[in-house]
């Protein structure tokens, strides 16, 4: 880490999801080895003896690159303690970022048949997403992102025009003219 001040993207225990997309690419974007690091466990630094087995260094025995691999390790468990705050502290008493990363997707996303139910259930609320009776555009087009950026932060892509069709398929009727005058806009381009 360089001396500039660094701005974490923080976990609070709401907003998992977009948290965990952010800090990904937040990582990966200072340097990909620390992700590698949270995804697979500390780097190990170890010597092997004169009969080829294998242990682990001690301390006082590192050389430059074993006081390397170390920092490594302790820079990416950084990123996880300075990016959950206090109120999540209970993933911070883990010796590994691979125990903290794994516990907070169990917590937050569920064992896999969970997140899959749960892609399956967005995409089913996107698909058949309506106006409501007496719902405002501006919560209409809240709860419609709600859903797409959820969707997003699972690896959903939406195409612009996807996305402004499926918009304009849930207003309601008195919403007609204006969908039809959008439509035959030049400006956009819809796929009928």
């Amino acid at each position: 880490m360089d001396s500039k001040e660094t701005k974490y993207p923080i976990f609070n225990g709401t907003g998992y999801s977009l948290w965990k997309n952010k800090m990904m690419h937040f990582i990966k974007d200072t340097d990909y080895k620390y992700w590698r690091i949270i995804l697979k466990g500390p780097l190990t630094i170890t010597t092997v003896d004169v009969l080829d087995n294998t242990s682990v260094k001690e301390e006082d025995d590192y050389d430059a690159n074993d006081f390397a691999k170390a920092q490594n390790n302790s820079r990416a468990m950084s990123f996880l303690q300075h990016g959950i705050t206090k109120e999540e502290s209970r993933f911070s008493s883990y010796t590994s970022t691979k125990q903290i990363w794994d516990s907070l997707e169990l917590a937050y996303e569920g064992p896999s048949g969970v997140k899959k139910y749960r892609i399956d259930l967005l995409n089913q609320l996107y698909e058949m997403f309506h106006m409501k009776r007496d719902e405002n555009n501006n919560h209409m087009s809240a709860r419609f992102s709600n859903i797409t950026n959820e969707l997003r932060n699972r690896g959903k892509l939406f195409e612009t025009k996807d996305l402004v069709r499926n918009f304009l398929r849930s207003l309601t009727k008195k919403w007609q003219p204006k969908v039809t005058a959008i439509e035959e806009a030049k400006e956009v381009y819809l796929d009928r």
